[in-house]
């Protein structure tokens, strides 16, 4: 942590280290109106590039959140590994916890026995529109 740190801070020395909470609020100064769309792929991840050969394909907006993996080296079919909704009714849990996040049918983190990357066609019809 310390080098990649230090390797941030020589290339950009202006940065700032700001809390999640700070950034949040920077970025609703910014978005006024939550309307935001966008894409990215991230090829490669894990420690030392252990997973080089995945490609990952992140599309979020005020509505959902999804990412679908493949391996980009056999160009394996698409998997969806984290797919959220943010326009269906949401609780916050009963009990006090630090560790509460928005988890929607399938998430990353694969915290869950739901959480398996599946097929982008067996997403339900309602959750492909």
């Amino acid at each position: 942590m310390k080098s990649w740190l230090t390797a941030i801070r020589k290339r950009w020395p202006d940065t700032k280290l700001i809390t999640q909470g700070e950034f949040g609020l920077l970025w609703r100064a910014h978005y006024k109106s939550n309307n935001f769309n966008y894409r990215f792929v991230e090829r490669g991840s894990g420690v030392g590039g252990s997973d080089a050969n995945n490609e990952i394909s992140w599309f979020m907006n005020k509505d959902f959140r999804l990412a679908l993996l493949k391996d980009w080296k056999t160009n394996t079919p698409e998997k969806v590994i984290d797919f959220t909704r943010y326009d269906i009714p949401t609780k916050e849990p009963a009990e006090l916890t630090r560790k509460w996040s928005l988890l929607g049918e399938i998430n990353q983190k694969q915290s869950r026995a739901q959480d398996k990357p599946v097929p982008l066609d067996s997403l339900s019809k309602i959750d492909k529109v």
